[in-house]
């Protein structure tokens, strides 16, 4: 599951901000390389990618989803997506940020005002530098 966190930028110092991370029981959330938007992307919109994915999977996707998985993996039949290829249709999926940049799972979190990857956790933990 996601979480939020209050963070500063150690570049401009400019407004606390939060960061998000991680996905949620119906979404991913993947962030722009470029200026670090984040983009939602839900496993409803994602259709028979994600539901290929599922199918590939030795345990359900999600303790919430256990049955609806369970039916996909035991009666869907459909070509399971090994959880690389996955990856890789769901950044593709996703598309390109405005300001021409790409949304990925691993760009990591940017100041919203300098687009710096130096931050700090409000709470005073190194974050990314």
């Amino acid at each position: 599951m996601g979480q939020s966190i209050e963070a500063r930028c150690l570049d401009c110092g400019g407004t606390d901000f939060d960061v998000s991370h991680g996905g949620g029981m119906t979404f991913h959330l993947l962030r722009c390389d470029r200026c670090g938007e984040t983009k939602r992307v839900s496993f409803f919109d994602l259709g028979l990618i994600h539901l290929r994915y599922v199918k590939g999977l030795s345990v359900p996707y999600c303790i919430a989803s256990r049955e609806r998985d369970r039916f996909i993996q035991e009666e869907l039949d459909i070509e399971p997506l090994a959880e690389e290829d996955y990856f890789r249709e769901v950044e593709a999926f996703a598309g390109s940020c405005p300001c021409g940049g790409s949304f990925t799972f691993d760009a990591p979190p940017r100041c919203p005002y300098c687009h710096s990857t130096r931050l700090v956790e409000c709470g005073g933990a190194l974050m990314y530098d």
